[in-house]
């Protein structure tokens, strides 16, 4: 493939805030954008140059898509592999559907890591009831156990503590179980994500290493740099970059990991597009996420990001919408707002975030403690209720 310069068009596959901001991006750099999605009020179509509204298995949407694009990408993992093939059969896909057919199914994803040497937790596979007891009778209580696909934000998710959940979580499918992963329950120390950057020519890069923190299993905040040692960080990127080069993938990847309290990486998920986690990169660094994907998919060198300060990304649900006052946020020194534009609100939808940056991690952390008890979520720390008090605007 041939390098693409604007105003050629990337074509994407899915309209929500990932593709709005690559959109952004992108028309920033000079390009076109095309975007297919079922809803004709989604984010990214707002902005893009053309809009292809049809259900994500239409094959007419496919290759509506595919002619009025040079080249496609698309921005979340839950949809059919079968879908991505009509479009590579017209133009070229990346990440293309080989890591997707992987990434989106928990089983595969699984047994692709542990089979290529990577490290990974303790697991079983259950399609039944019966296989379910016998994966917790091997690996013992707590587990969690999740749904092979269709699975984020903490869908499909669930924490079994003893023989009571476990029965619980059967009759909640009416004793026909999904087909689920088995995974032990980790103390954890903490966990991190690396977002890799690969282009065609076999040229990684890397953001650096991001600290995430989650609230009943969506991310809340992440914290970059992340406060792990720097032995760790190190076998993170190393991780990372192994990971997207196995695959042999061309495009933006996030390995989600965990950190175990005797300092050890497990890889948690992949992620093969723009990650919530690396939402910090627009404001923080010297070249974002989506940047770094427009660039890899048109086959343009992808520099090495650098981090220009520490920072925090907090991110927005519908139930913070209530609480928060966006224009006071607005105001704090260091402080970037992002919304979505999305029209309906859940309680746990994601819909916006904030970008907290400072000269250092130190001063970062108040702020983000002050955003928590805007929203909610200060888990009763007073010292955030009177930082906010006190907070200085301009």
């Amino acid at each position: 493939m041939r390098t693409l310069l604007p105003p050629s068009t990337i074509g994407i596959i899915g309209g929500g805030q990932l593709g709005m901001m690559t959109v952004r991006e992108a028309q920033r750099m000079g390009y076109r954008t095309a975007i297919w999605d079922p809803d004709p009020d989604c984010p990214a179509g707002r902005l893009a140059d053309e809009l292809i509204t049809a259900p994500f298995a239409d094959p007419d949407g496919a290759k509506k898509l595919a002619v009025a694009s040079d080249v496609v990408t698309y921005e979340f993992e839950n949809i059919d592999p079968a879908t991505v093939e009509v479009v590579e059969a017209l133009k070229p896909v990346f990440p293309g559907s080989r890591i997707l057919k992987i990434a989106r199914h928990r089983k595969n994803e699984k047994e692709s890591l542990q089979q290529a040497g990577f490290p990974v937790v303790s697991h079983a596979f259950a399609k039944n009831q019966r296989e379910l007891e016998e994966s917790i009778k091997r690996l013992g209580f707590p587990v969690v156990v999740k749904t092979v696909t269709a699975g984020y934000d903490g869908k499909g998710q669930s924490v079994l503590r003893n023989q009571a959940d476990a029965i619980a979580f059967c009759r909640s499918y009416g004793d026909r179980i999904p087909e689920c992963v088995v995974e032990s329950f980790l103390n954890l120390d903490r966990e991190v994500s690396v977002v890799a950057v690969r282009s065609d020519d076999g040229t990684i890069t890397a953001f650096p290493v991001i600290e995430n923190e989650h609230r009943e299993n969506i991310l809340h905040v992440s914290r970059v740099p992340a406060r792990i040692s720097e032995v760790l960080r190190a076998e993170a990127l190393r991780l990372g970059t192994a990971i997207i080069e196995h695959f042999d993938m061309v495009g933006v990847l996030c390995v989600e990991m965990f950190v175990t309290r005797d300092g050890k990486l497990l890889v948690n998920e992949l992620a093969p597009r723009p990650h919530n986690s690396g939402h910090f990169s627009l404001d923080a660094c010297s070249l974002s996420q989506f940047e770094a994907l427009a660039r890899c998919v048109c086959r343009i060198a992808v520099p090495l990001p650098r981090l220009l300060t520490p920072c925090a990304m907090v991110n927005l649900l519908g139930k913070h919408l209530e609480r928060i006052d966006i224009e006071a946020v607005s105001r704090i020194p260091g402080v970037k707002v992002h919304l979505y534009g999305k029209k309906r609100r859940e309680p746990k939808r994601k819909m916006g975030h904030v970008t907290v940056l400072r000269p250092s991690a130190e001063e970062v952390e108040p702020i983000v403690r002050a955003i928590e008890a805007m929203i909610g979520e200060d888990e009763g720390r007073s010292e955030a209720k009177t930082f906010r008090q006190s907070m200085p605007v301009v």
